[in-house]
């Protein structure tokens, strides 16, 4: 179940089978709405015998043959060869021993609509072009659908427009006019004539309706049944994703609701109305753009629907809607102002009243000024005064925030004047000074201390050295001599092997305090980066094969030159892979990568640790302290702290990460 509710391929068919299954539901419910208000059409099983088409079709171009016959009753003009009446613009095609006036087909008009009309001179007037007009007035008698008048007779096979069509329909009042008058019209259409897409499309809805049945309602039951099946699956699997616990919301469902809503309102409203005007003007180019508009529609409400659902079963609803936010809003903000108010009633309080004096002598001047000229000039001077004091206070304000940045620069010997200073404002300069000489003399102290540190190291060292070097030359002095007792030389090699860690710790000890106070002499230059780490992975190959590590390096293939001094570089690389030889995992993989980015270059170097690393990155860093504390393995405690040292001198930034095991460092240099 889990893999059909998180499944991205079954919602996503389900996306796609939805607005087909809603076409289907809209095309059944056209069908019985057709197939209930055309009860009557539907029964003459012949489209052209039904209401729609001799309403909506034939009828129209009698309503237009009526006009031209109107027109010509109220007189013609002739200009030249043409003829115009108040309907259509003829052209004399002949003049002898009839007068034929033609007007061609135009805008859709008389499309597979035939008509020939005869006045009382014996002049025609037709969209037709035939040699003999005597025998197509009778071809259009004997057509399939016709209607002709001749004196005051109407003939039809076409019911509904027959004599008693005439007396009982009101639609038709305009043609009952045409009967008494003297005209003669012959009219007829013509399926094979006939090329609009309108007429094309009724007649096949008419036709698919007549012959279909009841298929339509079948499939849209069918249609509406599986739309609600999907719709509980959708409902119930909307939200989830694999690998993601919980109901997952993206970005946008966290957007404020009634933007979204309101927008898509306004566009499922606009181009409803679109694919609307395209079904009721139904051709080739608006049935596509009718498809488009109907599509747009369903995505607009997918998105609205499949959001809402989101944040309704992540119980986020109410918090991503746009009231939410503004009521939020307006409690911070009435919080914000509160804690501005209360966070001390006495200086609050005082500055109500000043400024509610201020108000109240501004009202007072104003209401004055309005009719003496004097009360003006008292408005402008309390006005002036206001600002003086303003400015004023605003300047000691600034003097005394002036002192507190040299303070934070490390300046020495900071005093403030407060000899002209408001209250508030004198007390908070005279904490600042108190503050000022307390940190000046915390600072010399600890300058003072971390010299006699230095101080003590180096000479303790010192002191150190001389008896070590002594001890260490004896040893080597003693171990060139044949020394039967093999007790005696086992003595000697642990001496040997403490002698030389005491002279490594003491070498250590001098070189983190030159590094940490910064008595190094440092010599900048142009390094290949690439050249050093090689240099140093070979130097340190047998170590690592020794404890069966394996050294990947991955470095990019153009050169990479960074400015630092190489000696003490070395020294900071040389320290890593020490300390990675002495705590990585035995029979693990060791990475160092070159990694440009921009202007800048790090060093990477992994390794996974044997030991548990229940240490902080902050404690590593620490003087003494070491990744191992059982304190099984060499090592004085003051790699790590050398190495950061050494590089932060060197203008670098040196930087430690821990992942459960995991043990890494990350070097940064500027590229040259």
């Amino acid at each position: 179940m889990e893999k059909i509710k998180n499944s991205d391929t079954l919602k996503i068919i389900s996306y796609i089978i939805i607005p087909f299954l809603v076409l289907a539901i809209i095309l059944g419910a056209i069908y019985i709405e057709y197939n209930s208000y055309n009860k009557e059409d539907l029964s003459r099983g012949d489209y052209f015998k039904t209401d729609s088409f001799i309403y909506n079709e034939y009828y129209p171009n009698l309503q237009r043959i009526f006009r031209i016959c109107a027109s010509i009753n109220e007189g013609i003009r002739e200009q030249g060869e043409y003829y115009n009446s108040f309907v259509d613009n003829y052209t004399l095609v002949q003049e002898m021993p009839t007068k034929i006036y033609y007007s061609q087909t135009y805008r859709g008009y008389y499309n597979g609509f035939n008509y020939i009309i005869i006045d009382e001179n014996g002049t025609i007037f037709t969209n037709i072009k035939v040699e003999n007009y005597n025998e197509k007035i009778e071809e259009i008698k004997n057509s399939e659908y016709h209607w002709y008048k001749e004196t005051t007779s109407i003939n039809t096979n076409l019911e509904q427009l027959d004599d008693t069509g005439f007396a009982y329909n009101y639609g038709l009042e305009n043609l009952k006019e045409i009967k008494n008058n003297k005209f003669s019209i012959y009219t007829s259409f013509s399926k094979e004539q006939s090329s609009t897409l309108e007429y094309k499309v009724n007649v096949s809805i008419y036709n698919f309706v007549s012959n279909v049945g009841s298929m339509p309602v079948y499939v849209m039951s069918y249609s509406i049944l599986i739309l609600f099946i999907i719709g509980v699956y959708l409902i119930w699997s909307i939200g989830h994703k694999n690998n993601k616990e919980g109901i997952y919301l993206s970005n946008f469902d966290k957007f404020s609701y009634e933007i979204i809503f309101a927008v898509g309102f306004i566009v499922i409203v606009t181009f409803s109305l679109i694919a609307k005007e395209c079904l009721l003007n139904a051709n080739m180019y608006t049935i596509v753009i009718g498809l488009i508009a109907y599509l747009i529609c369903y995505i607009s409400c997918a998105v609205i629907g499949i959001t809402t659902i989101k944040r309704i079963k992540a119980r986020n609803f109410i918090k991503t809607t746009l009231m939410y936010k503004m009521c939020k809003w307006i409690k911070e903000k009435i919080k914000e102002v509160s804690n501005l108010i209360l966070w001390n009633k006495e200086i609050t309080s005082k500055l109500i009243i000043y400024y509610m004096c201020f108000v109240l002598i501004s009202i007072f001047l104003i209401i004055i000024s309005a009719s003496t000229g004097f009360g003006v000039i008292l408005l402008l001077l309390f006005w002036g005064l206001a600002l003086y004091t303003i400015l004023k206070y605003t300047k000691q304000l600034n003097n005394v925030k002036e002192q507190l940045k040299c303070i934070y620069e490390g300046k020495e010997d900071v005093k403030i004047d407060t000899t002209n200073l408001e209250k508030n404002l004198k007390e908070m300069a005279e904490y600042i000074n108190s503050l000022s000489t307390g940190l000046t003399k915390a600072v010399e102290e600890s300058l003072k201390s971390e010299r006699m540190k230095t101080q003590l190291i180096t000479n303790v060292s010192h002191d150190i050295k001389t008896p070590l070097t002594s001890i260490i030359n004896y040893v080597d002095l003693l171990k060139k001599e044949d020394m039967p007792n093999e007790k005696a030389k086992e003595y000697l090699e642990i001496l040997d092997n403490k002698s030389q860690r005491l002279k490594r710790l003491t070498e250590d000890l001098v070189e983190a305090s030159k590094a940490t106070s910064g008595n190094i002499k440092l010599n900048i230059e142009s390094i290949n980066l690439k050249e050093l780490i090689k240099q140093i992975s070979g130097e340190f190959e047998d170590k690592f094969n020794e404890k069966n590590l394996e050294l990947i390096l991955q470095m990019p293939k153009e050169k990479v030159n960074i400015k630092a001094d190489s000696r003490y570089l070395y020294r900071v690389i040389e320290n890593m892979y020490t300390n990675i030889v002495k705590y990585a995992l035995e029979g693990s993989r060791v990475y160092v990568d070159i990694i440009k980015k921009e202007n800048k270059v790090e060093i990477h170097l992994k390794n996974i640790s044997k030991a548990k690393l229940n240490i902080s990155t902050e404690e590593l860093m620490q003087r003494f302290v070491r990744g191992d504390t059982s304190r099984n393995t060499e090592g004085s405690g003051l790699g790590l702290s050398i190495a950061e040292s050494l590089t932060k001198l060197q203008g670098g930034n040196f930087n430690i990460h821990l992942d459960g095991d995991l043990f890494k460092v990350v070097i940064e240099f500027i590229l040259n």
